[in-house]
């Protein structure tokens, strides 16, 4: 098998927030010999990364991972992945926004960011503690969830083992590639999941502080802004990866993600 890298990026405030920082990305990876498995990873649903494709100079990736990592797609086919969530059985998503909407502190996103698999509310500065103490009345109630909370407002409830860094972890283990070639890159406290999966991590430049204050040597902070940050990011880490030969890289298919 091709031993190639799989760069999985954030979208908004990451690549996107510099017009002219993306388009020298864009002509970077267009014109590398061996480009990696492109995927970005949004809070935004497939549709909605789709029309940012069309519109800006975003590369056309292999792979959309929308939702907070509640969806994957694959854009070449426009087909969802089967199987994911893999804990889907067990999220009742009714149930559980009961308990949310009960709490005077969160306000509930409009319809369309929400979905069958992931419940967005907006809470202005939640304490560590609030977010402690919901957890543990839907752990009493028998929900086990994942609470995303980024920026000082974004409150994301999702099945089990499901969040961008889940997402993430399961395209790279479907498609054979080890952590040392993945690449993460982000801004923000709902992309703080991708950097616990021991890939290289990228945290652009104007990061928000869930991403400033990790120190592992896995993840290179960048002085640089949006895409120019994600572009210095992994040209650090690729040309100094000496690693190779791992058989690793499979191409990118229905079969090898929905088996």
């Amino acid at each position: 098998m091709e031993d190639r890298h799989f760069l999985i990026s954030d979208v908004d405030n990451t690549l996107l927030g510099d017009d002219d920082a993306l388009v020298q990305f864009a002509a970077w990876y267009e014109n590398l010999d061996e480009r990696p498995h492109l995927a970005y990873c949004s809070g935004r649903f497939y549709a909605s990364v789709c029309r940012s494709i069309e519109t800006t100079a975003l590369p056309v990736p292999d792979v959309i991972i929308g939702g907070v990592g509640t969806e994957i797609h694959l854009v070449e086919s426009g087909t969802r992945v089967a199987g994911w969530p893999e804990n889907a059985a067990s999220w009742e998503r009714d149930a559980i926004e009961a308990v949310l909407v009960g709490h005077k502190e969160l306000e509930r996103q409009p319809d369309e960011l929400q979905s069958d698999f992931k419940l967005s509310f907006y809470g202005r500065d939640l304490e560590p503690a609030f977010l402690a103490h919901l957890e543990r009345q839907l752990t009493a109630l028998g929900h086990r969830v994942e609470i995303v909370y980024s920026s000082n407002r974004d409150l994301d409830v999702l099945p089990p083992k499901t969040n961008k860094g889940y997402a993430a972890a399961f395209l790279a283990r479907c498609c054979k590639a080890e952590p040392h070639q993945v690449i993460v890159c982000g801004d923000s406290g709902n992309d703080l999941s991708m950097f616990q999966q021991g890939f290289r991590g990228v945290v652009v430049g104007n990061a928000h502080q869930e991403l400033r204050a990790l120190s592992e040597e896995n993840i290179y902070h960048s002085v640089h802004h949006f895409a120019a940050g994600v572009l210095d990011g992994v040209q650090y880490w690729l040309n100094g990866d000496s690693r190779g030969g791992s058989e690793s890289g499979a191409m990118i298919d229905s079969r090898s993600l929905d088996g």
